[in-house]
């Protein structure tokens, strides 16, 4: 795997709503390879159908990632074919300790016919072959350091501590030693963090997973011939 190694910084972009964390690191990750000059959230917005107020669904974020020439590794021990198969019984058998009565109120019949098609979904990014790799297993601080050194930017969901099924999306885009660079999409305050191997570790929510991304070389080499071709310009940053 040849990736292009980002030069830029994640921009200190702020969540527009309480929902939209997704949203913004969607947004960043495509600044940081340089499919856009900008962020742009609104545009994210609108091509996974995220309505204000609602967090966007991360299958749709993935594909849309996708579309734009990026490749992703899914690390995670979630496995939608079993939920296909089990339903609720294999949610409560994979988050059973953090199963309580609240999740037994968050997960309607309607939410589960919703996660049932995001499953169908998430199986359907297969057509993308070798540019969607997916692994199931519980993912390791290992795995984030070994992506960050190829290059990749990790995109990780994390525990958001309001006692609820939801959790809280972040970028991981470097690390020295012990401490990791991380955008934490935030309504206040200032979005470029650092967190050290314990903090990381304390609100990782496992059950969520990471993904690296990154950006192809020999794809970019690909479409700047072509861009030059046709007399037009790219926009890699």
């Amino acid at each position: 795997m040849t990736v292009v190694r980002s030069r830029r910084v994640p921009r200190d972009l702020h969540q527009v709503d309480d929902s939209s964390c997704l949203t913004c690191v969607a947004a960043n990750v495509l600044y940081l390879v340089g499919v856009t000059d900008i962020p742009d959230p609104q545009w994210v917005d609108r091509e996974v159908g995220r309505e204000p107020g609602s967090g966007a669904q991360r299958v749709k974020a993935r594909r849309f990632l996708l579309e734009q020439g990026l490749s992703l590794h899914l690390v995670c021990g979630y496995e939608t074919e079993r939920f296909l198969q089990e339903g609720l019984d294999y949610l409560r058998s994979y988050y059973c300790q953090e199963w309580d009565s609240s999740w037994d109120e968050y997960w309607t019949p309607h939410r589960l016919e919703r996660h049932r098609r995001e499953c169908l979904a998430a199986q359907g990014l297969s057509t993308f072959g070798a540019r969607m790799l997916s692994e199931h297993r519980q993912p390791t601080l290992a795995d984030i350091r070994s992506a960050l050194d190829r290059g990749c930017i990790v995109w990780l969901s994390v525990d958001n501590d309001w006692d609820e099924v939801d959790c809280h999306a972040i970028l991981i885009y470097g690390q020295q030693r012990n401490v990791f660079d991380v955008y934490s999409p935030e309504v206040s305050g200032s979005c470029l963090q650092q967190y050290n191997r314990r903090q990381l570790d304390r609100v990782w929510l496992h059950g969520e997973g990471m993904t690296a991304v990154w950006r192809d070389r020999s794809r970019r080499r690909v479409a700047e011939e072509q861009g030059r071709s046709c007399g037009s310009t790219t926009a890699w940053g």
